[in-house]
């Protein structure tokens, strides 16, 4: 399936600045009959801006594919899951964000000053115990001197027990101030949410000092990917949910980077009604410690309701393997509904909003963007004042945070190149791009671009590209020149010669933007396992997830 947006316009930041000013922009017509454009930096903004989200998401999507469809060919079992917690108008994003997802990790410049400060109290607190000390030192030797003979033991006895009051005074006072700088670092890192609760602790992973084998053993747990989904509605507020693509059935072999899979089984029914049973009290018992008034209900009295009586927290659906005899013999992987669990699980930019229901956040930026252009709205949605104030709350709720994640090991072990950062969506744009298929193509000089995005005519510039009719330049001249107000001349045809050039000049960066991007995980992968070992409060949060999880390990 392939799916491009062009109708929806890119965000203020997305588009503006140009790589070459030589080269200027070049947009492509493609065979499939749109149009994308080479030679300017895009924001890869994925909660943010709706042209760079359809393309991320799209690529997300087809990576989901890639490695569904041979892990279920190859004998592997896969599940959708869908978490939701309760909510109402009154709760805030970022807490809902915060509860089911986690916090996010601060930036660099708040965790090096959380660490200064901790070094810095803990020197504080050592010179404060060590005159302590000495302060007691002198009132023992001041006590002895001024006792008479005889009685200097007693005296100095006397002066310990009078100082130990207020050594233990200090003491606590420090510890207090040391324990509240490694709060201020703990902070700083990223705190799980009742997402990472799922795949942690002794039941999950196993307890050496009672049962070596977990929930993930008998499963055959592989990893999972995950897509977090945000609409919001007047009646009842944001409405944040995740969803994953759980794969099971794997028989691995080694840890860490080195495990390996060895073979495939399949999960004996007791073991899948075992996880289902976790993460439903895994999830809502997560949530209702973070904050009761979000704990889901894992209990329906609707008669006749689709999920059973369960209750609608946590859905589970098996996903099957069909052979679609239209897309060239392929699998395609769908639910017993017919949807497509890699879209349902990536193309949350692409749902359907209704107003009676949720909007999506794309759809809250369209309605603002009517408002302001002077459109009267004739239906029952939200009007300007609480579509803005709702987009002012979304927007810093949802930035640095990942829309779409994949477990620890899970690409290296499906032999999937790629990661989940926002330098790795923007590699997947420019991949997007690569793999179109060019046709004809215009280029546009640099100091004419200017003028199309200064009146927002960016996108029906692109618009005047698209289409399966032969490119006429006249069509782009008319946006670019007559109603952007470029100079004549700052647009021309580009031959099959040059858009093949365009095309090789793509490919070389591509594979650049490829290296440099495994370089960059390799660096990362390094890191994040020094950061495990290291770092001032590491075997503090060691100790207590070790304490916590009884022997779980980190998926």
């Amino acid at each position: 399936m392939l799916w491009k947006v062009t109708k929806v316009k890119a965000c203020a930041a997305c588009g503006r600045q140009l790589m070459d000013h030589e080269t200027g922009l070049i947009i492509i017509q493609t065979a499939e009959g749109y149009s994308i454009t080479l030679g300017q930096y895009k924001c890869a903004r994925v909660w943010l801006c709706a042209v760079c989200s359809a393309n991320i998401r799209q690529a997300r999507a087809e990576e989901t594919v890639a490695a569904l469809v041979p892990w279920i060919e190859r004998g592997g079992m896969a599940l959708l899951v869908t978490l939701t917690a309760r909510h109402t108008a009154a709760h805030r994003l970022e807490q809902l964000m915060d509860a089911i997802q986690g916090t996010r990790k601060a930036a660099k410049v708040d965790v090096d000053a959380a660490r200064a400060q901790l070094a810095e109290v803990r020197t504080a607190a050592k010179a404060a115990r060590a005159e302590a000390w000495k302060r007691r030192l002198r009132a023992v030797d001041a006590a002895k001197q001024a006792a008479p003979k005889g009685s200097k033991k007693d005296a100095a006895d006397a002066a310990r027990a009078r100082s130990e009051t207020w050594i233990e005074q200090v003491k606590a006072e420090t510890e207090a101030l040391v324990e509240a700088a490694k709060a201020k670092v703990r902070a700083t890192d990223r705190q799980a949410g009742a997402y990472q609760r799922l795949i942690t602790g002794g039941t999950w992973a196993g307890r050496p000092d009672r049962e070596a084998s977990g929930i993930r053993d008998r499963i055959g747990y592989l990893g999972m990917m995950r897509s977090t989904e945000v609409t919001v509605s007047v009646a009842n507020g944001w409405h944040p949910h995740l969803h994953l693509i759980v794969l099971l059935g794997a028989q691995i072999e080694g840890e860490g980077e080195d495990r390996a899979i060895t073979g495939v089984f399949k999960p004996p029914q007791a073991a899948l009604d075992e996880f289902e049973q976790h993460v439903r009290n895994v999830w809502a018992g997560t949530l209702r410690r973070i904050d009761p008034a979000i704990e889901p209900s894992l209990k329906c009295f609707e008669p006749g309701c689709k999920c059973g009586g369960k209750g609608h927290a946590v859905d589970i659906q098996p996903i099957h393997t069909v052979k679609d005899a239209k897309a060239k013999g392929e699998y395609v992987v769908k639910t017993q509904d017919g949807r497509n669990p890699a879209y349902e699980l990536t193309r949350g930019d692409n749902k359907d909003g209704r107003f009676e229901g949720h909007m999506t956040p794309f759809q809250l930026l369209e309605r603002i963007g009517a408002f302001l252009g002077g459109v009267v709205l004739d239906d029952d949605g939200p009007d300007l004042d609480w579509c803005m104030a709702r987009w002012v709350e979304y927007e810093p709720a949802v930035t640095g945070r990942r829309a779409m994640e994949w477990t620890r090991w899970l690409r290296q072990l499906l032999g999937i190149e790629g990661g989940d950062s926002a330098e790795d969506d923007a590699d997947l744009q420019f991949e997007a791009d690569v793999r179109a298929d060019f046709v004809a193509g215009v280029q546009v000089q640099a100091e004419a671009w200017p003028h199309v995005t200064k009146r927002a005519l960016d996108l029906a510039a692109q618009e005047a590209v698209e289409g399966s009719e032969p490119l006429e330049l006249a069509k782009v001249e008319a946006v670019i020149v007559g109603q952007a107000g470029a100079e004549p001349g700052s647009v021309r045809l580009l031959s099959a010669g040059e858009v093949a050039e365009a095309w090789d000049g793509v490919m070389a960066k591509m594979a650049k933007r490829r290296e440099e991007a495994a370089a960059r995980r390799a660096v990362e992968a390094e890191q994040e396992a020094l950061a495990e070992k290291a770092g001032p409060v590491a075997a503090d949060r060691r100790a207590a997830r070790r304490k916590a999880d009884a022997g779980g390990t980190e998926a």
